[in-house]
Order: structure tokens, then C-alpha cells, then sequence
């Protein structure tokens, strides 16, 4: 499958390559391995896991995502935006119905099911990057 290759690569704060990545560092990577779409680089914004990181990735996330496309049926390579409260700054990659590919701090890429207990509240929303022409 298609993820295989990603799952097991290190949490590495403001990365986006196999030697390390975070959350959207990973869909970086992923969309331009597989998709060959080079999506914005948010260098610097997550530099560490202090609440002025995160309030920072928020504010961008907030701005950005109006330029993506929200959809109710997520397919494969859509992202998955996951909020704690009022929050968003967490996000991953849909494999499948029930399945996201993400990566967190302390925690190596990893395939966890958003419709579980620990993600199923924490839901935001399922966006399609909408190519520019």
C-alpha cells in the first residue's frame, strides 16, 4: 500500500523527510512523493511542543484552511484536521474510511483509527488540497 513506506519515520519538530518529520511535515512529504504536489512548508512554526508553537500552527491552520476544500466523505490523501478545545494544530493523512497516517511527538508515524476513542471528538474536519491552476 501506498503508506507502508511512511509508518516508523521519527517526530522531529519543523521536519518534513524521512529523517524526521511532524504532523504536517509528513503530509509534505507524503504529497510530494506520491502526488508530486508540493504543498506550503510551515518552517518555524512548530518549533517545539510549547503552548506558543501550537498557538502559532493554530492561527496559521485557522488562515490557510479556507483555501483547501472541506469534504463530509474523506478519501485517501485527505487531511485531517484534529483540535484539543479550541485548538487545531494537529493534523494527518486519511488512508481510509476509518484509518488516518499521522505523526506525533514521542510517537513515530503510526496508522491509528480517527473513528476510535482518542480521535473520534477530536475531529475537526476531512480537506482536499485544491490545486491551484
Amino acid at each position: 500500500m501506498w503508506f507502508d513506506s511512511y509508518i516508523g519515520i521519527p517526530f522531529l519538530a519543523d521536519g518534513n523527510d524521512r529523517e524526521g518529520c511532524d504532523c504536517w511535515g509528513l503530509a509534505v512529504l507524503i504529497y510530494k512523493e506520491q502526488l508530486n504536489i508540493d504543498l506550503p512548508v510551515f518552517a518555524g512554526m512548530f518549533v517545539d511542543g510549547s503552548l506558543a508553537s501550537l498557538i502559532r500552527v493554530t492561527k496559521h491552520i485557522r488562515k490557510i484552511k479556507k483555501t483547501w476544500l472541506k469534504v463530509n466523505e474523506p478519501a485517501p490523501y485527505d487531511i485531517i484536521l484534529l483540535r484539543t478545545g479550541n485548538m487545531i494544530y494537529h493534523v494527518g493523512l486519511v488512508i481510509d474510511k476509518k484509518q488516518m497516517l499521522h505523526v506525533m511527538e514521542n510517537i513515530n508515524s503510526t496508522i491509528e483509527e480517527f473513528t476510535g476513542l482518542q480521535w473520534k471528538q477530536k475531529v475537526e474536519g476531512f480537506y482536499r488540497w485544491k490545486i491551484e491552476k
